[in-house]
């Protein structure tokens, strides 16, 4: 098949290619919606009052490394797309 511009595309690599990119848009918005749970748990992890410090503390890296993570597989994502 061609375009207007004399380019040919292959219909079976059109499909793969969208079926990339509607894969890849669900996982960022998966990333996404991962990303914003997280930020609500590591505000309830700041302001509990009934846990130590120390486990407070051991929590909120815990979340903190998991943000960190989510987020640097989202922007990658972000970047390819």
């Amino acid at each position: 098949m061609e375009d207007g511009n004399g380019i040919f595309y292959n219909h079976p690599e059109i499909e793969t290619l969208q079926k990339q990119h509607e894969e890849k848009t669900i996982r960022i918005r998966d990333l996404k919606r991962q990303i914003e749970a997280l930020k609500l748990r590591l505000a309830k992890t700041k302001t509990k009052k009934n846990i130590s410090r120390d486990e407070r503390r051991e929590a909120f890296n815990e979340l903190c490394e998991k943000y960190h993570s989510l987020r640097n597989e989202y922007n990658a994502l972000l970047r390819e797309s």
